[in-house]
């Protein structure tokens, strides 16, 4: 049975939604629900652990297991996503490339929409072609910060 809990991030509240052995989902939403556990299952605590380091060391690793819920494609454009380093960008164009389909660049953006595990699954680090921040589950604004907070030059997309 899935366990969930809220923690509250610089960026706002999260949801983190586990089973007893991987993260399935990792959210922001707009308030904490009411609901609480007395309990908090180890591996959403080694969940709120990591998001703690990220927002210390954008550097840091996350050694959480995760197991997203999608499609075959979905989850292979999530793993190709999770390769992008902290600091760095892809676009959309250069993931669908590299998945070995060019032309995929609208299916890549409605997978990374899809993405059920925001900030350990990258996907605020792929922009538009032209560096443009386009499209985020957890809007813009939140993009934008998470890519300051990994140091990448924002005055780069603006230059654009």
């Amino acid at each position: 049975m899935d366990k969930t809990h809220y923690f509250e991030s610089p960026l706002g509240w999260m949801k983190i939604t586990a089973s007893s052995t991987a993260l399935k989902q990792l959210q922001f939403v707009s308030n904490q629900s009411s609901f609480s556990q007395n309990k908090i299952p180890q591996i959403i605590q080694n969940t709120i652990d990591a998001l703690n380091f990220y927002f210390s060391d954008p550097k840091s690793k996350f050694p959480i297991p995760l197991n997203p819920e999608g499609t075959p494609f979905q989850k292979n454009i999530w793993s190709l996503t999770g390769s992008i380093p902290s600091g760095e960008t892809r676009t959309y164009h250069q993931i669908a490339t590299q998945y070995g389909n060019p032309k995929a660049v609208r299916a890549v953006g409605a997978a990374l929409g899809q993405n059920p595990i925001l900030i350990l699954i990258p996907c605020h680090r792929v922009i538009g072609s032209k560096g443009s921040l386009t499209g985020y589950a957890g809007g813009i604004e939140k993009k934008q910060k998470l890519l300051e907070h990994e140091d990448y030059p924002i005055q780069k997309i603006l230059d654009l």
